[in-house]
């Protein structure tokens, strides 16, 4: 089946960008609770005229409520999901297990989709999270191709069937999404942290390690799985995801257009020549690259942990920033307060120059990048310790070719200097190309029905939205006085529905009528109009009609009363730092278990799991008298049923007390509450877990804070302290 392309929406100009470019359902924010507050989200007057306009077009909404909750604003919370619920909105992507605890039983119509910052990545998980209402995951970005497939045909067997949905595209987190605490502590009274949708990038700073080597150590490449298309799709992903909900319309433009003409032939080419041939016969055209590339990159893309951990190849390099195109290096500057004399090159470009203003000479790298007027330049040094901070450069607006793979273009302001780096950031044609795509339409059938002393009738289908409507006019046909209507201007009359969502064409239309007869076009007119009105209605309301309506105000009033929304708060005076001290499970099973207490890591994947699946038996026996901590939502279940005493450590972020029941609901005892309600700062906590093997013992921030770099347990995993 083919798989689902997802685009994300800061706006208005996303929103219309992701659907005219071909995404079959987008993701957006509003201004409350979703993880990039920054973008330029949706207000509630704005939501439905967006839902409209997409569920219109055919295309699904997924809003993010990502973000974790506190007790106080539950009830707003609830309250906020209620009112885009009755929007229709297709399903809500949510992080907090308080307030998925809340959503799955008072509105168990909406489908729920767990976050990326879930933390969500072996199957062991499934079991938890099907009990939540989960139909959807989003998993670590950090699973490879095998683990992929383990999961989604673990997920395709549950019942219900839950979907996996896969990023493809856009920026990576260094640490674990949802793991993550160097925002909170680095911006310590700032409240800045990803887990509360405002996240300062502390992966995208600049430290300096103990060999006091400059370098932005944590910064990541973009992900670009286009190559790999293929391999995810049959791997059972539901989803393919776009990342990008505070990057440009042109960005959305741009990445959906091509990520759209690469599903489609994915499936062309397995519909056409089977699976295995498909996967041979599957090519990337360069300029597809290349317009990814220019329209945003960080030092050309990685692909993740897909195919095995990259290592150093995974990072930006010099700059945490888009790097666009590699052009070439500047062998000379021309300044505006220069003196030249003779006449040459120079002295041609000096009147191009504005006061306090340079042009660059270029030596190009590869001539088939060219520059256009409009295009956006950067120039950076070619040292590779120095931390980018504002690169000089900006809008080219006088470009010359003198010829033999050499540029002279400006003006910029002053700074650049002969052996600088050039990139090309912005594109100008892309950019503009990228918007100016026509409308998305959906394809209709008509059949029109004409006969003499009869009324004239008009059945028009819907054919993706499987929805036809029948409209019969009050005009009774009469024989013709004089010219006859021939089926042809019906044809056209019908077919001219450019004021809609909808396309016919001639071959989507079927006229049958008796000869000899008169049909004024002014009813055919207003028939093809009234149909095409019913059914864009029933597109837009179909959801609606799917479900129970949402909430009233007394349902409401009652829920937050029995719940105690916003009077019941997790009270974290009953989490002191416990008796028993917590210690690596792997320590625990080869060591003295006296007063202490085995903890599964926030991040068991890999050589953990592996060791927790062939030592089960032997781990359980061992803990029955102490029972165990769990950070994360993969071991809940199974220990829980063999009937072990299971504790939820704070790797599982519980926030509010809502969470602290729905773990409880899960079989998990709260042991300790998200580090994000500042409970346990004092307690050493990794503020980062990442696959990324850092080559340093410790990395200090621009604050000169510095950060111990240690190596996990299980010997696979960075920990940053």
């Amino acid at each position: 089946m083919k798989p689902e392309l997802l685009a994300p929406v800061g706006g208005k100009p996303h929103l219309i960008a992701a659907v005219n470019n071909g995404a079959d359902a987008v993701y957006l924010g509003g201004m409350s609770f979703n993880a990039r507050v920054f973008a330029e989200n949706f207000s509630d007057e704005e939501l439905p005229d967006a839902i409209k306009y997409a569920h219109a077009h055919g295309v699904k909404v997924y809003m993010t409520i990502n973000t974790l909750v506190k007790d106080e604003e539950l009830a707003r919370a609830l309250d906020y999901c209620n009112y885009i619920y009755g929007l229709g909105v297709d399903a809500l992507i949510v992080q907090d297990l308080g307030l998925i605890r809340l959503l799955h039983k008072y509105l168990p119509d909406m489908p729920l989709h767990l976050s990326t910052q879930g933390t969500l990545y072996n199957k062991e998980a499934l079991g938890s999270v099907a009990k939540m209402g989960i139909s959807r995951v989003v998993p670590a970005r950090e699973l490879s191709i095998d683990e992929i497939r383990e999961l989604a045909e673990a997920a395709a067997g549950m019942e219900p069937k839950i979907d996996v949905e896969v990023f493809v595209h856009g920026a990576l987190c260094m640490c674990y999404s949802g793991q993550c605490q160097m925002s909170r502590v680095l911006g310590a009274g700032s409240g800045r942290t990803g887990n509360r949708g405002t996240c300062a990038q502390p992966c995208r700073q600049g430290y300096v390690d103990d060999a006091g080597h400059a370098s932005y150590a944590l910064s990541p490449k973009d992900l670009c799985q286009l190559g790999n298309l293929p391999e995810i799709i049959q791997a059972g992903a539901a989803s393919l995801k776009i990342e990008g909900r505070i990057k440009s319309p042109e960005y959305v433009a741009t990445v959906t257009r091509i990520y759209r003409k690469y599903i489609d032939l994915c499936d062309r080419l397995e519909r056409e020549h089977g699976r295995d041939k498909a996967s041979e016969l599957y090519e990337v055209e360069e300029q597809d690259m290349m317009d990814l590339r220019q329209i945003f990159n960080r030092g050309d893309f990685t692909e993740g942990y897909l195919h095995g951990n990259p290592g150093d190849d995974i990072l930006s390099g010099a700059s945490p920033k888009n790097q666009g195109i590699y052009l070439g290096k500047v062998v000379a500057v021309i300044d505006s307060e220069d003196k030249v004399s003779e006449k040459d090159e120079k002295a041609a470009a000096r009147g191009a120059l504005r006061r306090g203003k340079v042009l660059a000479f270029i030596e190009m790298a590869d001539a088939a990048v060219g520059i256009s007027s409009g295009d956006g330049l950067e120039f950076i040094s070619d040292d590779k310790d120095y931390l980018v901070g504002n690169p000089i450069g900006g809008v080219t607006t006088f470009i010359k070719d003198v010829g033999e793979g050499y540029f002279i273009v400006g003006d910029y302001d002053k700074g650049i200097v002969p052996g600088e780096l050039v990139f090309k950031v912005t594109d100008s044609s892309l950019n503009e190309s990228s918007l100016d795509v026509p409308e998305k339409k959906l394809p209709v059938t008509m059949q029109f029905t004409a006969r003499e002393g009869q009324f004239p009738v008009l059945v028009m289908n819907d054919v993706t939205g499987n929805h036809s409507v029948e409209i019969i006019s009050d005009h009774k046909i009469e024989p013709a006085q004089k010219v006859a209507t021939d089926a042809e201007r019906i044809e056209d009359s019908l077919s001219q529905l450019g004021g809609t969502t909808y396309t016919a064409g001639l071959t989507g239309i079927d006229v049958q009528m008796d000869d000899d007869i008169m049909v004024p076009l002014s009813v055919v007119k207003r028939m093809r109009r009234e149909a095409a009105d019913e059914l864009l209605k029933y597109r837009t309301k179909s959801v609606q009609k799917s479900r129970a309506p949402k909430l009233d105000k007394d349902a409401l009033a009652k829920i937050k009363d029995e719940e105690g929304l916003g009077s019941i708060t997790l009270k974290l005076s009953d989490y002191p730092l416990k008796i028993k001290k917590p210690v690596p499970l792997e320590d625990f099973m080869n060591g003295d278990d006296k007063d202490t207490i085995p903890y599964i890591l926030n991040i068991s994947k890999g050589n953990l799991d592996k060791y927790i699946r062939e030592n089960f038996d032997a781990i359980v026996s061992k803990v029955k008298d102490s029972g165990i901590l769990i950070g994360n939502l993969g071991w809940i279940e199974q220990f829980s049923e063999a009937c072990v005493k299971v504790f939820a450590d704070y790797g599982l972020n519980a926030y509010n007390n809502q969470a602290a029941l729905a773990l409880s609901e899960l079989g998990a005892a709260l042991y300790m509450p998200s580090h994000e309600t500042g409970i346990s700062d004092a307690r050493g906590i990794p503020l980062m877990i990442t696959e990324h093997p850092v080559d340093a013992e410790t990395l200090t921030d621009r604050k000169g804070k510095a950060h111990q770099v240690r190596t996990s347990p299980s010997g696979d995993k960075t920990l940053i302290y």
